[in-house]
């Protein structure tokens, strides 16, 4: 009977690192390869230029648009990528949860300024290929990991003009007159 049980526990130790295993896709962190930088516009009427150190941006991803989890960089649980100054990030190998090695997976680059991280002014999302890095010592370079494929349309961040306070008081106004007159 012990026999049997080492056996199964075995077993089932090695289908869970085999299914492990096969749920380890990556891409590849990066901006530069597909050389669309992200954009950021001061004002709605503003000519968009690479946006500075100021965004940062998180790839969410999985096996459908219901299904995204911010990819993490591989070996960190860090998934938020500082822009370099000039639009472009490079955050290295992206683990993509949920989705088998080689397989296709669904992605949402979303960007921010890094001072309000809770506020995404803009994203992209796409469906591409995924790869498979093998990170163990000695780790190799990435090798047969996809780029990112951003869309050409890219991602601009711009800056969401507040109404002022005078707007606010018109509207304030009128709303109390139109109540006032019923």
């Amino acid at each position: 009977m012990k026999k049997l049980a080492l056996l199964a526990a075995i077993t089932l130790m090695g289908m869970s690192a085999s299914c492990w295993a096969a749920v380890n896709a990556t891409v590849l962190l990066n901006n530069y390869d597909s050389n669309i930088p992200v954009l950021y516009m001061a004002t709605p009427t503003s000519t968009a230029v690479p946006a500075g150190a100021n965004v940062s941006v998180t790839l969410m991803g999985g096996p459908s648009a219901g299904q995204l989890q911010p990819v993490v960089v591989a070996g960190t649980t860090k998934s938020v990528i500082a822009l370099d100054g000039a639009g472009f990030f490079d955050g290295g190998v992206g683990s993509v949860p949920g989705v088998t090695a080689g397989g296709t997976a669904t992605f949402r680059l979303d960007a921010f300024l890094t001072s309000s991280p809770g506020s995404v002014f803009s994203s992209a999302t796409w469906t591409q290929a995924t790869g498979k890095w093998d990170d163990t010592p000695p780790a190799s370079p990435p090798s047969g990991v996809p780029t990112l494929a951003v869309p050409a349309g890219g991602v601009t961040v711009g800056a969401v003009p507040e109404p002022s306070t005078i707007a606010l008081g018109l509207l304030g106004l009128g709303a109390l007159l139109i109540r006032r007159r019923k």
